[in-house]
């Protein structure tokens, strides 16, 4: 099966590894890094040998070449970020997988966003699908799989814990590593500092079990390093943040 690889950085270099494992035939793919473009897909994306095909910087001149392939998107979380892009792809006629979190459940926040994918996929004969092991499987599909074998389902709680010293370094940004509590505060009020994706697990799992959801709370607390931490991108000091604790109800 044909596909593209959009976007190359650490995910999508390694949704691009996976998909050549299972089968996928890469014949394309597009980055905004001039240090990846004209490089070797392969090459890039850490295979041992070159594939033979080279990085593009300009979406459109790949999909004038691939139209209605399987694209493997990979480029951002927030859906208001990449939802031009996704739109271009679904006018290509193509299958897109994206890991973007807040487009695993996209009617909770950005409903108008969502209508116009969804009237897109279906006026040029495009699919979407945005998923990933969180959001997409971990908290909302698996809990959601579950409850098959239950006569009664009252209430569900879903905790997820994660070591952020063993993650890589994007992903302890977001969740506000070595910062100290005002930087930490000022990154929540301004939306960079939060687990992508929660609310929309939690909407997925209230949907799939038919409740309506009448009001939410969301509480996003720094979890502070009480001693000296050491992790694979560097050192947090006492006093500092080492995380996060986020609960969405």
């Amino acid at each position: 099966m044909k596909a593209i690889q959009y976007g190359l950085g650490p995910v999508g270099c390694a949704v691009f590894r996976l998909g050549i494992e299972r089968g996928l035939r890469y014949v394309g793919a597009f980055d905004r890094d001039p240090g990846k473009i004209g490089r070797d897909l392969g090459l890039v994306a850490g295979l041992e040998e070159p594939l033979g095909v080279a990085v593009s910087g300009e979406a459109g001149e790949v999909l004038a070449q691939n139209q209605g392939v399987v694209v493997t998107h990979a480029t951002g979380s927030s859906l208001k970020q990449v939802a031009d892009q996704l739109v271009d792809l679904l006018k290509a006629g193509c299958t897109v997988v994206s890991t973007c979190e807040e487009l695993s459940y996209p009617f909770l926040s950005y409903p108008e966003e969502a209508a116009l994918l969804d009237e897109t996929a279906k006026k040029y004969g495009g699919r979407l699908l945005g998923t990933g092991v969180n959001p997409g499987f971990i908290m909302d599909f698996l809990p959601l799989a579950l409850t098959a074998a239950a006569q009664k389902v009252t209430a569900l709680r879903v905790e997820r814990v994660v070591d952020a010293a063993r993650r890589r370094e994007p992903l302890q940004r977001k969740v506000g590593v070595g910062l100290s509590r005002e930087d930490y505060r000022r990154g929540v009020e301004e939306g960079r500092i939060r687990h992508v994706g929660l609310p929309e697990s939690a909407a997925m799992l209230a949907a799939g079990m038919g409740w309506k959801l009448e009001r939410f709370e969301e509480e996003i607390e720094p979890v502070l390093a009480d001693r000296l931490l050491r992790g694979a991108n560097g050192t947090v000091e006492p006093g500092y943040v080492a995380g996060t604790r986020q609960v969405f109800r």
